[in-house]
């Protein structure tokens, strides 16, 4: 199924160290994104603050630039927040990867459910079908309350 396909494919990326960077680069550039709206700045207030162009500002906000710690640094204090760096060897990885599974489990579950469903309102369709064809093939002397 696409769903099965789906799973590999992401399972298969995870293994590829630049598609596993970018991941990070837009975790970091939703955070930073989120921090900024959050506080009510504008990007133009925001670039005033760092004394930044505000096209800079533009391309760290969408992951368009690779951060350098000094950056991230400025842009966090200019926000008045903290940020945290965590080292977790594989363990986030392999709970990504776990909970991918999961979900592919729960779509595949879904799936079947859904078909169990839709089969049995064809079945009930139908037979609703088969009745009305009944009454209206039959004579009307067949039919309740009808004289010939």
């Amino acid at each position: 199924m696409l769903s099965n396909q789906l799973a590999e494919l992401w399972q298969e990326s995870m293994q590829d160290e630049g598609f596993r960077f970018e991941l990070k680069a837009q975790e970091v550039a939703v955070g930073l994104a989120s921090a900024v709206a959050a506080s009510g700045m504008t990007q133009k207030a925001l670039a005033d603050k760092l004394g930044w162009t505000t096209s800079r500002v533009s391309k760290v906000l969408h992951g368009a630039t690779n951060l350098t710690l000094k950056t991230l640094f400025e842009v966090c204090e200019a926000l008045n927040i903290e940020f945290d760096i965590a080292f977790d060897r594989e363990g986030v990885r392999q709970e990504e990867i776990a909970v991918t599974q999961l979900k592919h489990q729960e779509l595949e579950a879904m799936l079947q459910t859904a078909e169990q469903i839709n089969k049995a309102q064809w079945q009930q369709s139908q037979s609703s079908r088969s009745i009305v064809r009944q009454y209206t093939y039959s004579s009307p002397i067949d039919l309740p309350g009808m004289q010939a």
